[in-house]
């Protein structure tokens, strides 16, 4: 934490709603994510980077984060499971069976019974999210402006647009990731045909040093590498909002039966085959990719 509680709500009240409802939107995700990621590693689940919190919980079957309410300042209003009067009251929904439970986040182990290290880790992740809060709101009060070459790159992602169009400074993380990203030509050039379906050439091949002691998988495969019942659940996946490619292919793993064959980096084999057949199947589709670890599909 950068700023005492009572530095960071005096810059919170300077900025306008639309601001703070933004920064409140951010918050609220990124703690989900934070939760979610604890929650499936804590099951064994391979989670690629920049997951959103959508995919992720995908994965879960039990304890999703929701949400959560400030008071201001303690106030009987809100209250812990235990009758205990807070300020900050979070909330999580079980996927199962509907159960709503509401709770300070002092009391995350007593009233979910899930394990002191997974509690460690969501408390590690909300503590990052709060120093990132921090960081925008000194960023803002110091005026901060982004370097001249650090914004010129192609497809800057929408949120960092609606972020920065609303006077909020971006983090240091977001200008990592920027720096990663091409850089806008300066000099008209002549416009290159994009293939509307990347083949495996456009997928480094992973190598797996153990694949020369396991028996090949035998299963009945169609000519996209995946079984027609695959198929089916990737269709249903993608319907159903779950973009990243590395999460549908652990579902295929976990609800179909598919192999769980892995390169050492912990990447199913099955990915590239998911994301081949969902380029091919799907021609309105986004594709925003994640170096070479995953691929978010989002329907146009």
């Amino acid at each position: 934490m950068i700023l005492t509680i009572q530095e960071r709500d005096e810059m919170l009240s300077q900025l306008n709603d639309t601001q703070r409802e933004f920064l409140t939107h951010y918050l609220v995700r990124s703690r989900r994510t934070a939760f979610a990621n604890a929650m499936a590693k804590e099951k064994g689940h391979h989670v690629p980077a920049n997951a959103e919190p959508e995919d992720i919980e995908a994965l879960l079957d039990d304890w999703i984060y929701t949400g959560y309410k400030d008071a201001g300042t303690i106030s009987p209003e809100l209250r812990c499971e235990c009758g205990r009067s807070l300020r900050y009251q979070h909330e999580v929904k079980n996927r199962k069976t509907g159960e709503i439970k509401k709770f300070g986040i002092e009391h995350l182990k007593e009233h979910l019974g899930i394990d002191a290290a997974i509690v460690a880790a969501i408390k590690k992740g909300f503590d990052a999210i709060d120093y990132e809060l921090d960081e925008i709101l000194v960023k803002l009060a110091s005026n901060w402006q982004p370097a001249p070459d650090s914004l010129i790159h192609a497809d800057l992602p929408e949120h960092m647009k609606q972020q920065l169009s609303l006077g909020l400074p971006l983090l240091d993380r977001q200008l990592n990731v920027l720096k990663r990203r091409p850089v806008v030509p300066q000099t008209p050039s002549k416009a290159v045909p994009q293939q509307a379906d990347p083949t495996l050439a456009s997928m480094p091949e992973e190598f797996d040093l153990w694949s020369w002691t396991e028996s090949a998988e035998i299963q009945e495969v169609s000519y996209d590498g995946l079984t027609a019942s695959e198929q089916e659940a990737v269709k249903q996946y993608v319907a159903n909002g779950v973009g990243s490619a590395r999460i549908i292919s652990e579902l295929l793993i976990r609800d179909h039966g598919s192999p769980e064959r892995r390169y050492i980096t912990g990447k199913p084999k099955i990915y590239t085959d998911v994301c081949q057949f969902i380029e091919r199947t799907f021609t309105k589709i986004a594709i925003e990719f994640n170096g070479t670890e995953d691929r978010k599909y989002t329907m146009k």
